[in-house]
């Protein structure tokens, strides 16, 4: 294994000239830089990443606060976060916080003694107000996606917007006895989660119209358990024409449900939800498409850009992507 020396040597330099050209220092000519990364790379040496950072303060890693991994959300908006650090020779620390009460909050207080990042990201629910104003000691940018909030910079779909679209397709098709089925969070929400945003917009919608105000019904926010809840929910006699689904997941567990019980989509049911995950077409299922690759993408954006010209002033503006309402075979008009 070529040591620092030996790369010196060849390149006919000092230790130290190498060490700085290597780690990306100040006071290295850009020829004398290139000769030596050469040379580095043809005896096929490595500088660590402790020495980097000792010498440029930039660690190339960017943390990732999430409540999951193995949910579409999350894994999709690290996927965005990945692709988008790579191509800014960025790495991504990953810390899986899972729910509050499971070790959450332990977690957290780990990465704040242990970690080293250029910028942060947390998405959705990761932490509850407490925590979320500590990232400030960081010193370092701090974004947030899937929810608005004051405590840093945020991205994250229109979720009233997104519950309007929903709810007005369904009641420009003639639906005027609807049911919201909300879903449930899965740690500690922020002052209001994205489902408390859909539910309120589709109750706004149901009083404007004059609808039936049924109950609110919460269902758990997979598949599983949202098919479990909704084969009781769908056998009693009192349905709705037309199910407003906080969350595919929630929506294909309805579909699935009505399947069995005999009950047709459309034409007895209509069904939309939110999100557009992958399964969604091939289930035929009309929902509000959001990107949350995208938002992954904008927010590594946005942290290499104050990293290269930092504001004096953290950015606590939102950014809101528009939903757009994808039309397929599981809505109609009510039979």
């Amino acid at each position: 294994m070529p040591k620092l020396d030996d790369v010196a040597r060849a390149a006919g330099v000092s230790k130290a000239t190498a060490s700085r050209a290597l780690s990306g220092a100040s006071g290295v000519s850009p020829a004398t830089r290139e000769r030596v990364e050469r040379t580095a790379a043809d005896l096929g040496f490595r500088a660590s990443n402790a020495a980097r950072r000792l010498a440029t303060g930039v660690t190339r890693t960017i943390g990732v606060l999430t409540p999951s991994v193995n949910r579409w959300y999350f894994g999709s908006v690290l996927h965005g976060i990945a692709h988008a650090a790579d191509q800014h020779d960025h790495d991504v620390l990953l810390y899986d916080l899972g729910a509050f009460g499971k070790g959450g909050h332990e977690k957290f207080e780990r990465f704040m003694l242990r970690g080293e990042v250029d910028g942060l990201v947390t998405i959705t629910w990761s932490l509850v107000g407490g925590d979320l104003g500590r990232l400030a000691e960081l010193g370092i940018p701090v974004a947030t996606v899937g929810e608005p909030t004051p405590h840093s910079r945020s991205f994250a779909l229109d979720d009233d917007a997104a519950g309007r679209v929903a709810t007005e397709h369904l009641v420009q098709l003639g639906h005027t006895d609807l049911l919201h089925l909300a879903s449930e969070t899965e740690v500690q929400p922020l002052d209001a989660s994205s489902s408390d945003r859909r539910l309120r917009a589709f109750q706004r919608v149901s009083a404007e119209h004059g609808l039936r105000m049924r109950d609110v019904v919460t269902l758990p926010t997979t598949l599983e358990g949202s098919h479990r809840a909704a084969l009781e929910l769908l056998a009693g006699a009192d349905r709705p024409t037309g199910i407003v689904a906080g969350t595919d997941e929630v929506a294909l567990g309805v579909m699935l449900a009505a399947h069995q019980l005999g009950i047709r989509v459309p034409e007895q049911l209509s069904v939309i939800g939110v999100d557009d995950v992958p399964s969604a077409a091939a289930f035929g299922l009309t929902t509000i498409k959001q990107d949350p690759a995208k938002h992954g993408e904008d927010v590594v954006a946005w942290i290499m850009a104050q990293l290269q010209e930092p504001r004096p002033e953290p950015d606590r503006q939102h950014t809101d992507y528009p939903p757009e309402l994808i039309v397929r075979a599981s809505t109609a008009p009510p039979g």
